[in-house]
């Protein structure tokens, strides 16, 4: 489900949610306070908010007073309120379950940052024990693919050294995408290449190919780059040694090998 979707879900159940509980209040609303069924909306928005997303929580705070305001304040049904208690009740409602409903999107969007972040230090740490370990070059290169593609919800996640494709997207260092088309087109990058560098040189690179909807989030981008770091330090880690040249010069300018 993508992250409109979810917006546009989220905007429905805060429009009719509220709704539903004001017409379920109907049969009583003689009999029982109206503060009673206040507390009820307030309730319900906070469930709204819990879906995370601000525009809901928005909606389902005005869905509730404006449904609060037509079924339980006297004149019944109609959009006028005859009694100042109502009124100021009908405003409480409004701002209370405003601020209820936003408390409960920051809470569940921290929890949802505290995952992500847990799950992109998981991933450091596989790539960083394979390196450890003394795994063979291809396993960490493989490893690290495989939890590239995870962190970024890919499609597919490969590793290349031929020449780069000028039609992809390069992932840079800061965690940007660039060079994937013009500012002017509207169509989502679907692919990109992520170099791997070891000790300034260009050995590789990941290609990137993105699952359709919106691009990843900067943050997980920054830790993609630093496992493509990892692959940089293997490839160094299992270079041969390159001995530097022997400073003593033969004696008289000549080497004799017999």
């Amino acid at each position: 489900m993508t992250s409109r979707t979810r917006t546009g879900l989220g905007v429905a159940v805060g429009a009719l949610g509220p709704l539903a509980l004001a017409t379920a209040w109907v049969p009583i609303r003689t009999r029982l306070p109206n503060t009673d069924l206040a507390l009820i909306l307030v309730l319900g928005v906070v469930a709204v908010g819990a879906l995370g997303r601000r525009s809901a929580v928005v909606t389902a705070a005005v869905s509730a007073s404006l449904w609060f305001e037509f079924f339980d304040t006297r004149p019944f049904e109609r959009l006028a309120i005859a009694r100042q208690p109502d009124l100021e009740t009908t405003l409480v409602l409004a701002v209370v379950s405003f601020v209820a409903g936003e408390m409960a999107v920051r809470i569940v969007r921290q929890r949802a940052r505290r995952i992500v972040e847990s799950a992109e230090m998981g991933s450091l740490r596989e790539a960083a024990g394979l390196l450890a370990m003394g795994e063979e070059l291809v396993m960490v290169i493989q490893s690290v693919a495989g939890e590239i593609t995870r962190l970024l919800g890919l499609s597919d996640c490969r590793f290349e050294t031929e020449d780069p494709d000028p039609a992809r997207a390069t992932l840079r260092r800061d965690g940007t995408l660039v060079g994937a088309r013009r500012p002017s087109e509207a169509a989502p990058i679907s692919a990109a290449e992520l170099p791997v560098f070891g000790q300034g040189e260009r050995l590789g690179y990941f290609v990137l190919e993105f699952a359709p909807g919106p691009p990843p989030e900067r943050g997980r981008l920054l830790v993609a780059v630093t496992l493509a770091d990892q692959v940089g330090a293997a490839f160094m880690a299992q270079a041969p040694p390159t001995l530097p040249p022997d400073p003593t010069p033969p004696a008289g300018g000549l080497r004799v090998v017999r």
